[in-house]
C-alpha cells in the first residue's frame, strides 16, 4: 500500500515576479515529497483551501505594504487557515539589513500579522530583488530615493538579487514537514 501524498497550496502575491519565482523554488524542492498546486492569490477562490493539508502565502512589500489582496485573502479565510498547518513569507527590501531579517525584527511583517491578526504555524522574511532596469521611471526614482534614505543599493543599471536562498531552504525544509 502506498503512502499518498500530503496536498500543499502554495499561493503568491507578487507585484514585479519575484515572489513568484521564490514559491516556484519551493515547488520544485518540494514536488518529490507532496502533492502541490501553485498559485497567485488573485485566483486562489478557485480552490477549496478544506482539500489542502498545508498552505503556504509569499506576500511582497511595496512602498511599505503587502498588497490589498493578501489582507483581503487572509481576512476571508482566517477560519481555515487556523486550522491548517500554515506558513506565511514576506519579501521586503529591509530583511536585507541583519537586524531587520527575522520575522521577530522585520517591521513589515509584524506590522502585517498584528493587523490581520493571523499567526502562521511557520514566518520567514527574506530580502527580495531590486530590478532597477525594469522598473518604470517613476518607480526607479521612488526606490532610488528610498534606498539613499536607506543606504541601499543606488546604481539603477544594475539587478540586485538580495534573497538570502540558505534562508528559503531553511523555511521549504520547515514546510516539508507539513
Amino acid at each position: 500500500m502506498t503512502e499518498e501524498k500530503s496536498k500543499l497550496l502554495i499561493l503568491y502575491s507578487t507585484v514585479d515576479g519575484h515572489t513568484k519565482h521564490i514559491c516556484e523554488y519551493m515547488l520544485e524542492k518540494l514536488n518529490k515529497d507532496k502533492e502541490i498546486t501553485i498559485s497567485s492569490v488573485e485566483e486562489s477562490d478557485k480552490f477549496n483551501l478544506s482539500d489542502f493539508s498545508g498552505i503556504v502565502l509569499g506576500a511582497s512589500v511595496r512602498y511599505g505594504y503587502h498588497r490589498k489582496n493578501v489582507y483581503e485573502f487572509i481576512n476571508t479565510n482566517k477560519e481555515i487557515l487556523e486550522k491548517k498547518k500554515t506558513a506565511f513569507f514576506s519579501l521586503n527590501l529591509t530583511a536585507r539589513k541583519p537586524e531587520k531579517n527575522t520575522p521577530e525584527t522585520n517591521p513589515y511583517i509584524i506590522k502585517f500579522l498584528k493587523k490581520v491578526q493571523w499567526e502562521p504555524t511557520i514566518k520567514g522574511v527574506f530580502a527580495g530583488r531590486l530590478d532597477y532596469p525594469s522598473l518604470d521611471c517613476a518607480n526607479k526614482l521612488a526606490i532610488l530615493f528610498i534606498m539613499v534614505i536607506t543606504n541601499g543599493p543606488k546604481d539603477i543599471s544594475q539587478v540586485y538579487e538580495l534573497t538570502d536562498f540558505k534562508k528559503v531552504d531553511e523555511l521549504i525544509d520547515s514546510v516539508s514537514k507539513f
